[in-house]
């Protein structure tokens, strides 16, 4: 009998020591999640069956924003995938940050950035049972269930085809206790716990099988670019920036600003002349109550635009070049053209901020569409205290394939002045909703009204065929009282132009 009671006290030891232990609830950590996007119709759950992931609202400093959860129990399997308007442009520089969380006891396998051009589309997903999960595939990559020798393009065919992918692995699946139990968990071999490495999905060079005689076969990922031994999954939320350069062909990332990794994405995987690839996120979890939370703070540009100005000295009918001399009083035409080379979206609600000199006296300015429709622009007024104001106007009009150009034009004249004057170059803005451009205007030098005399040193006759140098001094106001810097020679050879070129500050002062 005491024996009974003592047990039962131990009992109730338990079970009053469970009620006391504090749960944590879901909320807990959303309410951690740090600032970042509204991503209302830019990503949807894929639609395949038993995916987990879901978009959460929350609010941040009164704005909504949303964290998507990919996975938050076990045997489960999410992917969230971007819709046609926010597709990620491969021809084009593009930048995607986030923040992510895989929690502290409960860990998830991990998560994979990808591109993919796979014919399923919003229902790309790795083949997986219909019982189970296979975890160490995070969704995207080989499905790897087979006992029997089988070649590495079998086990590619069951991975999200025509795709590229990041992942970010907090799971290290070695085959387990001793590798007792390889099969659908030996990817991670050869990694160093927790790990980030990008590779093709669908590729068969991504997978090698091992084993045969003494062991099971099993196959293992070769992972590229890998970076191992990753505090990933301590609770805390985790900054990840993906950077793409086109003209290179080069994706880099960076977890919390730590050392940025590179490799080359052979773009031809999604197929031939592809532009837009759809994007999205992968998980899986085999533990239970295992979360893995996203928070996106920038998306890829789905859009390149470009931006250009030309600034013409009117009265000498000469274009204004880094550099260049300008006199006092010459008429000059600022005009910035904005081009839409190629995208899915409109160009739409673009704000112009451009920087209006002190020494140039603006008088009229208007823009003109490739449409032929016109709007005029109020200038500020001449009060403006700053030594530089700047003129700020919404473009009425939206850029697209149809309407590609926007020619922005400001008339001015260069102040009279009673002494050589430096113009400062200076940035100009062009931001819309679904991108920022920006471009440069020169620095030039307004000048009294000076005399430019052009000395040739004696010619001599050559043979018919034979190169002919001219040797020149420039002189101002008869003087050697100036420098190379803006001094550009232009020149016709029997009313034929040649290529006009820029003294260099390197060769003595006015020799041509």
């Amino acid at each position: 009998m005491k024996e009974v009671r003592f047990w039962g006290l131990l009992l109730g030891l338990f079970v009053c020591l469970g009620a006391v232990i504090p749960l944590v609830s879901k909320a807990d950590v959303l309410d951690t999640a740090p600032a970042g996007l509204n991503l209302e119709g830019l990503f949807e759950s894929g639609k395949f069956d038993r995916n987990s992931a879901t978009m959460q609202t929350v609010l941040k400093n009164g704005h909504s924003q949303h964290v998507i959860e990919l996975t938050n129990d076990d045997n489960q399997v999410g992917a969230m995938w971007s819709t046609p308007v926010n597709r990620f442009n491969m021809r084009v520089d593009n930048q995607v940050s986030m923040w992510v969380n895989f929690g502290d006891k409960a860990v998830s396998e991990g998560l994979a950035v990808v591109l993919q051009n796979d014919p399923r589309k919003m229902s790309a997903i790795s083949r997986y049972g219909k019982k189970s999960i296979i975890g160490e595939n995070l969704g995207v990559y080989g499905t790897d269930t087979y006992i029997r020798r089988t070649a590495p393009a079998t086990i590619a065919k069951t991975a999200i085809q025509k795709s590229w992918a990041l992942e970010l692995d907090t799971k290290v699946n070695d085959g387990g206790f001793w590798g007792l139990y390889p099969r659908g968990n030996s990817f991670d071999e050869k990694p160093k716990k927790m790990h980030m490495a990008a590779s093709y999905p669908a590729s068969p060079d991504t997978y090698t099988q091992r084993g045969g005689l003494t062991s099971s076969y099993r196959f293992e990922q070769n992972h590229g670019s890998i970076a191992d031994k990753l505090p990933l999954a301590d609770g805390n939320w985790h900054h990840l920036v993906l950077k793409w350069v086109a003209s290179k062909q080069i994706m880099s990332y960076t977890l919390d600003q730590g050392p940025t990794r590179m490799t080359t994405i052979d773009t031809t995987v999604f197929g031939k002349d592809i532009r837009n690839v759809t994007w999205g996120l992968t998980s899986t979890a085999t533990t239970a109550n295992a979360r893995t939370l996203v928070v996106f703070d920038r998306l890829p540009q789905p859009i390149e635009i470009e931006s250009d100005l030309n600034v013409t000295n009117l009265t000498q009918e000469r274009t204004v070049h880094e550099g260049d001399w300008v006199h006092g009083g010459d008429e000059l035409e600022y005009e910035y053209v904005l081009s839409y080379l190629n995208g899915d979206n409109e160009w739409q609600q673009v704000k112009a901020s451009l920087p209006l000199p002190e020494q140039v006296h603006f008088s009229h300015a208007k823009i003109r569409y490739a449409d032929g429709t016109e709007e005029e622009i109020n200038l500020p007024a001449d009060d403006n205290e700053s030594s530089v104001a700047r003129l700020q106007h919404d473009l009425q009009r939206t850029l697209s394939m149809k309407n590609p150009h926007a020619y922005i034009t400001l008339i001015g004249e260069a102040a009279k002045v009673d002494r050589d004057t430096f113009v400062d170059d200076d940035m100009s803005y062009f931001e819309g909703h679904e991108m920022k451009t920006a471009t440069a205007t020169p620095h030039f030098t307004i000048t009294t009204n000076k005399t430019v005399n052009l000395t040739i040193e004696p010619l001599t006759q050559v043979k018919k065929g034979e190169p002919v140098i001219i040797k020149g001094q420039i002189k101002l106001n008869d003087g050697l009282d100036f420098d190379n810097d803006g001094m550009r020679i232009e020149y016709r050879v029997n009313g034929e132009a040649g290529e006009d070129y820029q003294l260099s500050m390197d060769d003595p002062v006015g020799y041509v």
